[in-house]
C-alpha cells in the first residue's frame, strides 16, 4: 500500500471517530458493561446452583468416559457447520450498502479495507467461542470438581481458537462462491455424520478427538475434565497450526472478494435489518432463502400436467421439491437422526420427544409452499377450494413424500439390526399416519400467516410476562402439536417394550386409536380455518 493509500484510510478513520458523538460511544460502552455483567452474574448464579447440589455419579463417570468427548466434538462441528453456512450469505466481513457504493467503489486498496473487517470478525470469533469455553467450564468444573486453572485455560483457548479457525475459513467461503456451494450442498451429510458419530459409543468417543479441528479442540477440555485423551498436546498443536494457516490464507485472499458478491451481501443485510424492524422472521427467512438459492440456482425440471384439477395443488407441491432437492435431502438427515436417536435408545422418552421436534422440523421444510400460500392469501380465492381444503391438498405431496423417506429409513435400520424383525410390519405401518400427524402440525402452524407486529403489539399489552410467553407460544406451536400427537403413541408403546405378546399387541391397538384420534382432530381443526388476515 503506498503513502497516499495509507493517508486516506488513515483520514478515513479520523473521520469515522468524529463523526460519533459521545452520546454513541456511552450506549456502546453502557451495552457491553450490562452484557458482561448479567454474564458473569448467570455464571456465578449458575455455578453455584450446580456446586451445592452436585451429581457426581452416573453423570460424572459418562462424562468421563467418553460422553464429554463426544458431546464436545460434535458441537464444535456443528457450531463449524452453523459458521460456514452463515458465511453462504453474510459471514465475518459484511459492508453495508452506502459502503459498497461509495467507499469501496472509490480507488482505494480494497484489501485494507476488508482486513480492516476481517480482524474484527476474528476478534468477535474468538470472543463468542471463549465465551462458549466459558459456559462449558463453569458447568463441568461445577459437575467435576476438577482443577480449576487447567480447565478453565483448557475450556477458553481451545473454543476461542476454534472460533478464529471458523471466522477464518467463513471468509474463505464468503469469498468464494463456488465454496459456498460446495458447502450448501455437502451440509445435510455433515449433520447426517454428526448424528452417527452422537451414537457411535465408546469407538466414536475415541477417534472424536482426532477426526478434525473440531475434536482438537475438544481433546485438551477432555483430558483436563479427567477424561482420557493422551494425545491432547499433539492436537492443541495442530489446532495452533490450522488456525494460523486459516488466518493468513484469509489474510492474503482478502482482495479476491468482487464488488458484486459485497453488494449482493450489503443488500440481503439491509433487507434483513428492515425485517427484523418491522418484527418480520418469515421475511428473514426467505431473504436468507434467496441469497442461497442464487447461489444453488434453480433446477429447470418438470412434470406432466395432471388431468384431475385436485391435483392441480399436490403436482404444484411436488414440482416445488423437485426444484428444490434441498428440502427433501434436510428431511431425510433430520428424521433419519430421529429414528435412529429412538432406534439407539428406545427406552429414553427425552429422546424420544427430542426425535419428535426433530422430525417436525423435516415436515416443516416440506411443507414450505404451503407457507408460500399463506404469505399470500388472497391468491387462493382464485382456486375453487375453500381455505382450509386447500391447505389440506397443500399437505397431500409432503404426506407422499415424508412417508417413503419414513419407509427408506426404516428399512435401513432394519438391515443395521436396529429394528426387530418383529417389529418391522409395524413400524412400516405406522409411516403413513405419523408422517400426517407431522404435516399436519407444521400445517397448523404455517396457516396462520407471518408473525406481524399485531402479535407483538398484543404481546406488549399483555405485560413483561405473559407477553413473552404469548410469543413462545406462536413459536413452538408446531413442536408443541406435533409432540401431543406422537408422544403418546410412543410412550403407550415403550411402556410394553419387552412384555409378552398379548399385552404388546393390545399396546399397539391403543398406540393406534390415539393417533387417530390425534389425527382426526387436526384434519378437522385444518378443514375448519380461514384465511389469515
Amino acid at each position: 500500500m503506498n503513502q497516499a493509500s495509507a493517508a486516506t484510510l488513515q483520514y478515513l478513520r479520523r473521520r469515522r471517530r468524529a463523526h460519533r458523538s459521545p452520546q454513541q460511544r456511552s450506549d456502546r460502552f453502557t451495552g457491553l458493561y450490562t452484557a458482561g455483567l448479567y454474564t458473569a452474574i448467570g455464571a456465578w448464579a449458575g455455578f453455584q446452583a450446580l456446586r451445592q447440589g452436585p451429581a457426581r455419579g452416573g453423570s460424572a463417570v459418562w462424562l468421563t468416559g467418553g460422553g464429554l468427548a463426544r458431546v464436545a466434538t460434535i458441537a464444535l462441528l456443528l457450531g463449524l457447520l452453523a459458521a460456514l453456512r452463515y458465511a453462504t450469505w453474510q459471514g465475518p466481513v459484511v459492508f453495508t450498502a452506502p459502503e459498497v457504493q461509495f467507499l469501496l467503489g472509490s480507488p482505494l486498496p480494497r484489501a485494507e479495507l476488508v482486513r480492516a473487517r476481517l480482524g474484527r470478525g476474528l476478534l468477535v470469533a474468538a470472543a463468542a467461542g471463549a465465551a462458549l469455553g466459558l459456559a462449558a467450564f463453569v458447568l463441568l468444573e461445577a459437575e467435576l470438581a476438577v482443577p480449576a486453572w487447567p480447565l478453565l485455560a483448557a475450556a477458553v483457548a481451545g473454543p476461542a481458537a476454534f472460533g478464529v479457525l471458523a471466522a477464518a475459513l467463513g471468509w474463505l467461503v464468503e469469498s468464494s462462491p463456488a465454496t459456498a456451494r460446495v458447502v450448501l450442498l455437502t451440509s445435510p451429510l455433515v449433520l447426517a455424520a454428526a448424528a452417527a458419530a452422537f451414537f457411535g459409543g465408546a469407538g466414536a468417543a475415541g477417534a472424536g478427538p482426532w477426526s478434525g479441528p473440531w475434536g482438537w479442540a475438544a481433546g485438551p477440555l477432555v483430558a483436563a475434565a479427567g477424561g482420557r485423551d493422551a494425545g491432547w498436546p499433539f492436537q492443541a498443536a495442530l489446532l495452533a497450526v490450522l488456525t494460523s494457516a486459516a488466518v493468513l490464507a484469509a489474510w492474503r485472499t482478502a482482495a479476491r472478494v468482487t464488488l458484486e458478491e459485497l453488494e449482493r451481501r450489503a443488500g440481503t443485510r439491509a433487507g434483513l435489518g428492515a425485517s427484523i424492524f418491522m418484527a418480520d422472521p418469515r421475511g428473514a427467512a426467505l431473504l436468507r432463502h434467496q441469497a442461497v438459492g442464487s447461489l444453488v440456482g434453480v433446477r429447470r425440471l418438470g412434470l406432466r400436467h395432471p388431468r384431475r384439477r385436485w391435483l392441480a395443488v399436490p403436482w404444484r407441491d411436488a414440482l416445488s421439491l423437485l426444484r428444490a432437492p434441498g428440502r427433501v435431502g434436510w428431511a431425510l438427515v433430520l428424521c433419519g437422526s430421529g429414528a435412529l436417536a429412538v432406534a439407539v435408545a428406545p427406552g429414553r422418552r427425552l429422546l424420544a420427544a427430542g426425535a419428535v421436534v426433530a422430525a417436525y422440523l423435516g415436515a416443516a421444510r416440506l411443507a414450505e409452499p404451503l407457507r408460500g400460500e399463506a404469505d399470500q392469501p388472497d391468491a387462493g380465492r382464485q382456486l375453487p377450494w375453500r381455505w382450509g381444503e386447500l391447505i389440506l391438498l397443500h399437505t397431500a405431496t409432503p404426506i407422499l413424500v415424508l412417508t417413503a423417506i419414513g419407509l427408506a429409513v426404516t428399512l435401513a435400520l432394519a438391515l443395521a439390526g436396529l429394528v426387530p424383525a418383529a417389529a418391522l410390519g409395524m413400524a412400516a405401518a405406522g409411516c403413513l399416519p405419523v408422517a400426517a400427524a407431522l404435516v399436519w402440525s407444521a400445517a397448523i402452524a404455517g396457516q396462520r400467516g407471518r408473525l406481524g407486529l399485531d402479535q407483538f403489539l398484543t404481546a406488549s399489552a399483555m405485560g413483561e410476562l405473559a407477553g413473552p410467553i404469548y410469543l413462545l407460544r406462536w413459536f413452538a406451536t408446531g413442536p408443541m402439536v406435533a409432540l401431543a400427537a406422537l408422544l403418546g403413541p410412543i410412550l403407550v408403546l415403550q411402556g410394553a417394550a419387552g412384555s409378552p405378546p398379548p399385552r404388546a399387541q393390545a399396546a399397539a391397538t391403543n398406540a393406534a386409536a390415539l393417533l387417530a384420534t390425534a389425527l382426526a382432530v387436526q384434519g378437522a381443526w385444518l378443514r375448519s380455518r380461514h384465511p389469515p388476515d
